[in-house]
């Protein structure tokens, strides 16, 4: 039984009233601008359970902390942990997966509305005062939606397109019947339904094997028809090849959430860029947000206090 926490991650004090009186477990926190260099060797020692962030420098925390057993991670993406010391040091680690999902569902439903009612086009003509005649609009019924990421993410987004009646395929690493998908596929048959998507909805976790996964070959395989949205990691995705292609009208339009570099300079070519419509990292920033990470916490901590699996902990071989 653990009873004492420690968290870099700034915490008020009805977080830390919660997590002990859930928990049953002591709170201790400790300076992120000075940690580790201002304790000693013993109070290094005496942490075994951490609360952080993925770009907290773990790989140096596990150094000093001897007896550290347990990492909650207060974020969503995880690609900047060092999997083979956590592995290596048999540390299990959980995040927050999943405490966004709804909102970033929402956000990719609300972008593809606004793609087929052409709210963005509108938007752009109100600005030029030019009245566009006969302008339609599209029914979502019968689109395909092809959703790269068919996690907890993915799965809500095709819930809420299942309403518009589209159809939906799903990518995953492994292949099994899940609701509101017409099809699962694996990740190296992803080239063949390229051309058949209207819109293509990244989900993807990022790792060594998804890096940059979306280049020039796979875009110009898209339809000129389609609509290419990231809410997932910005390096999932050649930002100049996307450029390029929307440059050259090969695909309709793209949505980009997440970016290779963040922020975005003022002089990038991503903000001239025709058709692509851009939001600052925002489609999963939940309001109030710790609140629920606390509460991911609390569920996590008490399962690894009862010896059972913990609901967010991560695949370490995976890397997510």
């Amino acid at each position: 039984m653990i009873d004492r926490i420690h968290s870099i991650e700034p915490l008020q004090q009805y977080l830390i009233d919660r997590i002990s009186k859930e928990t049953k477990a002591d709170v201790v926190l400790l300076d992120r601008n000075t940690f580790p260099n201002n304790l000693s060797e013993n109070e290094l020692s005496n942490i075994k359970v951490l609360i952080c962030r993925d770009r907290d420098k773990v790989s140096n925390i596990i150094d000093v902390c001897a007896n550290l057993k347990f990492i909650f991670i207060v974020s969503t993406g995880v690609e900047k942990l060092p999997f083979n010391k956590l592995i290596q040091r048999n540390i299990r680690v959980a995040n927050t997966g999943g405490v966004n999902a709804d909102i970033m569902s929402e956000y990719v439903i609300g972008y593809i509305l606004s793609q087929s009612v052409r709210i963005c086009e509108n938007l752009i003509n109100q600005t030029k005062h030019y009245w566009k005649k006969y302008q339609c609009v599209d029914s979502l019924s019968g689109k395909n939606l092809l959703i790269v990421g068919a996690g907890r993410t993915g799965q809500l987004i095709a819930e809420k397109a299942k309403v518009f009646k589209m159809n939906i395929i799903g990518v995953k690493k492994h292949i099994t019947s899940i609701p509101n998908f017409d099809k699962i596929i694996s990740l190296n048959d992803i080239e063949e339904y390229l051309h058949w998507a209207d819109y293509i909805v990244c989900t993807l976790p990022l790792t060594p094997d998804t890096e940059f996964l979306f280049d020039e070959n796979k875009f110009s395989k898209m339809s000129e028809e389609c609509c290419f949205i990231n809410i997932s990691r910005g390096k999932l995705i050649k930002q100049n090849d996307l450029i390029n292609i929307l440059k050259e009208g090969k695909i309709k339009s793209a949505i980009l959430d997440v970016y290779e570099v963040e922020p975005v300079s003022s002089d990038s070519d991503l903000w001239d860029t025709p058709n692509l419509y851009m939001s600052p990292h925002s489609s999963g920033r939940l309001e109030n947000f710790l609140d629920h990470a606390i509460n991911y916490f609390i569920k996590n901590m008490n399962a690894y206090n009862n010896n059972n699996k913990m609901p967010n902990e991560l695949d370490l071989e995976n890397g997510y």
